[in-house]
């Protein structure tokens, strides 16, 4: 995939903050020759067209904020273009895109009995385990390259073209250019990127219309998305968040190493190997597999997220910076669900609840409330588990403020 970084910042003093068009054109960078019928899409949005026979695209009722331009289709490399839209209309370069080489070797490889294992594997994982992974499907399973790397212990992936997936929960059809996928088994993380775009299901009734609509509502609220939307305008506590600080401090319950070593030392010395005794060498076995730290809730005082956003010099941009874990609940959801594993005091109410882990030390997002760097941080809890199945574009607006 190429990829380039081109910020188009046009500003008029007296232009309505507001949506705006962007139009271009996409060649072949061989012959110049315009490339009808190819997909440009805003990623991460619900903005996407297709090239007319010229060449011409048009991408309306854009809003303001940073977005991933991505133009595809088959037999040539995908390209992608970062663009910050302000509040005027863009005409942006000529995308040149680069036919792909073929190679005359390549075969193709008929799925088998560990594909599929490891298809259960990426399905659970891509689309989550939130209150509507259950209502998603993928269509063509087909696009779906994997492989297992025995050596690093981690499944990779990617797409040969959009995964598409019906989410029959939130009324999308979501088209996901996968462009890299790895579960690292060793460091218990996942990651996955692409291009991702978001077409509405057609409805049958106004109720299901209703339905979509409140299903995307209860999506939304409590999200990433609304957390850090809440924070830039100040009200995250009036919309329902908490947010504490949360720190590793050394577990009371394991000795040091130091100790352990002494007194395991002593042990060997007199030949003690009872299970009995308390501080027999079986004990100590089991207190040195203990964690050296453990995670600790600061209660007081409160984490206010807002005194955590600033602004950038550049327009629509934001920046949330933090040192220590950041430990926040939304207080209007409440999470029963039995597999969760994110740590919770034992007198705190069990309120839908994430962490963050700040691997950057500062966080970029718009207007959208869309990460710019997403590897700049890391989630658990809420924000973790929904993944694709609990996306939204990155455009979307509620009707009404959270209930």
């Amino acid at each position: 995939m190429f990829k380039c970084t081109l910020f188009l910042l046009i500003f008029f003093p007296f232009v309505v903050f507001g949506q705006v068009t962007i139009t271009g054109k996409v060649t072949d960078i061989t012959t110049h020759k315009p490339i009808g019928y190819a997909s440009v899409i805003l990623s991460n949005s619900s903005v996407g067209n297709r090239t007319d026979t010229t060449g011409i695209f048009v991408l309306r009722n854009v809003k303001p904020g940073q977005y991933d331009l991505v133009a595809s289709i088959v037999g040539y490399e995908t390209y992608q273009i970062t663009l910050m839209v302000s509040n005027a209309n863009l005409t942006i370069p000529p995308i040149e895109l680069l036919p792909k080489s073929i190679n005359l070797q390549e075969v193709i490889i008929k799925p088998d009995a560990e594909w599929f294992r490891n298809y259960e594997i990426f399905k659970t994982e891509l689309l989550g385990e939130g209150p509507d992974s259950k209502q998603c499907k993928i269509l063509n399973p087909d696009v779906v390259k994997l492989r297992f790397d025995e050596g690093k212990n981690q499944l990779i992936g990617s797409s040969t073209d959009f995964i598409e997936i019906e989410n029959r929960a939130l009324g999308y059809r979501v088209k996901y250019l996968l462009s890299a996928f790895n579960k690292d088994y060793k460091k218990s993380m996942i990651f996955y990127e692409g291009s991702v775009l978001f077409e509405d299901l057609p409805t049958s009734s106004p109720e299901q219309v209703e339905r979509y609509k409140k299903a995307r509502e209860r999506a939304y609220y409590g999200s990433m998305q609304h957390f850090l939307k809440a924070a830039l305008h100040n009200r995250a506590e009036d919309d329902g968040f908490k947010a504490l600080q949360m720190v590793k401090i050394p577990n009371p319950k394991r000795p040091s190493d130091e100790e352990i070593k002494s007194r395991m030392a002593y042990f060997n010395t007199i030949g003690n190997f009872t299970r009995s005794s308390e501080d027999s060498l079986y004990n100590l076995e089991r207190l040195k597999r203990l964690p050296k730290t453990i995670f600790s809730v600061v209660k007081d005082p409160p984490v206010y997220p807002s005194m955590l956003v600033k602004r950038t010099n550049q327009t629509g941009v934001y920046v949330m910076t933090y040192t220590d874990y950041l430990y926040v609940m939304y207080t209007k959801t409440l999470d029963n669900s039995s597999n969760s594993l994110v740590y919770r005091p034992t007198d705190t109410p069990n309120y839908s609840t994430s962490i963050l882990t700040f691997s950057e030390p500062r966080v970029y997002f718009d207007d959208n409330g869309h990460i710019m760097n997403p590897l700049s941080i890391v989630t658990e809890g809420a924000w973790g588990k929904n993944r694709v199945s609990g996306m939204l574009p990155i455009d979307y607006e509620p009707s009404g403020p959270p209930q």
